[in-house]
């Protein structure tokens, strides 16, 4: 199924707009972004919660779409390991029991990195077990998935990108592995992986049926542009073949924000801008198909 991020449109238009936009614009469901629960203001950390997930719900029926993926809280403070893990625990638990609420069958969770990942990945790498294990009871709780997703990190000292937890595919497949259970699973993302010099089509062979969900955008290499596919430099011929060789049936979910941030402020714009990004996914999947039945 083809997806979007809600919070491609909504930092301009809100929720419930937004879930018209990209019914009208043609998408198959919506991957609702629940990773502004890190305010503590949003109003689904509040009371109202359930009533507003209702309401979502009620919504998406109207326009004939549904949610079936979100991302969770990510980017807290970790300069305080024990406060921050908490903290994690808390705001993410939330997420999963209103992805529930939503019907979202999986949730993308970046790991954890509480210390700076060279030197230090068994650290991490328990850290990590400590909190997906903990985090996977939740899910199973509200009938909702974990996949956990590669990251990258900057190196400030030689202003240069690098790779970070779960950059490396064996590192990604092993924690899956480690994990052992059906609800986890690998979710890549495609441009991370040429931001931390790798290739998405490698480790999308690496991680094979592990693989549940994606994150496409484009870059150029050396910036987190998060545009569409085609406008700059990785490899969609390579990518989509890849993603034919292993069988891949999961969402096809864009994490373009920056492109559509140019067209926050006019709707008009930002309905084409959405109908260009619905188009350029069914021709990927396209790809996809083709290179299957080859």
């Amino acid at each position: 199924m083809l997806l979007v991020q809600t919070n491609a449109c909504a930092r301009g238009f809100g929720d419930f707009e937004s879930i018209r936009l990209l019914a009208e614009a043609g998408y198959d469901a919506i991957d609702f972004s629940l990773s502004g629960l890190r305010d503590d203001n949003h109003i689904l950390n509040s009371d109202e919660y359930k009533n507003y997930a209702a309401k979502l719900m009620e919504e998406a029926n109207r326009n004939n779409i549904f949610f079936t993926q979100a991302h969770a809280v990510y980017g807290l403070d970790e300069s305080d390991e024990e406060a921050s893990y908490n903290l994690y625990v808390k705001k993410n638990s939330r997420v999963l029991e209103v992805a529930g609420l939503l019907g979202i069958e999986t949730v993308v969770f970046h790991p954890l990195c509480p210390k700076k990942y060279l030197g230090n990945e068994e650290y991490n790498y328990h850290a990590n077990m400590k909190y997906f294990r903990h985090m996977l009871k939740v899910a199973e709780k509200y009938g909702v998935k974990i996949a956990v997703e590669n990251m990258f990190t900057s190196d400030k000292r030689v202003h240069v990108l690098r790779g970070s937890t779960c950059s490396n595919p064996y590192e990604h497949a092993y924690y899956v592995d480690s994990i052992g259970s059906d609800m986890f699973v690998a979710c890549l993302d495609v441009g991370h992986t040429s931001l931390a010099g790798r290739e998405a089509q490698d480790s999308i062979r690496v991680l094979g049926k592990r693989l549940q969900a994606l994150h496409i955008h484009d870059n150029d290499y050396h910036d987190d542009m998060h545009t569409l596919p085609g406008l700059s430099e990785m490899n969609w011929d390579e990518i989509t073949k890849a993603l034919a060789d292993i069988g891949y049936s999961g969402n096809f979910t864009f994490e373009t924000d920056c492109f559509f941030d140019s067209f926050q402020d006019d709707i008009e714009l930002e309905r084409a801008a959405l109908k260009l990004s619905e188009l350029i996914g069914r021709r990927l999947i396209d790809k996809i198909e083709k290179y299957s039945a080859k």
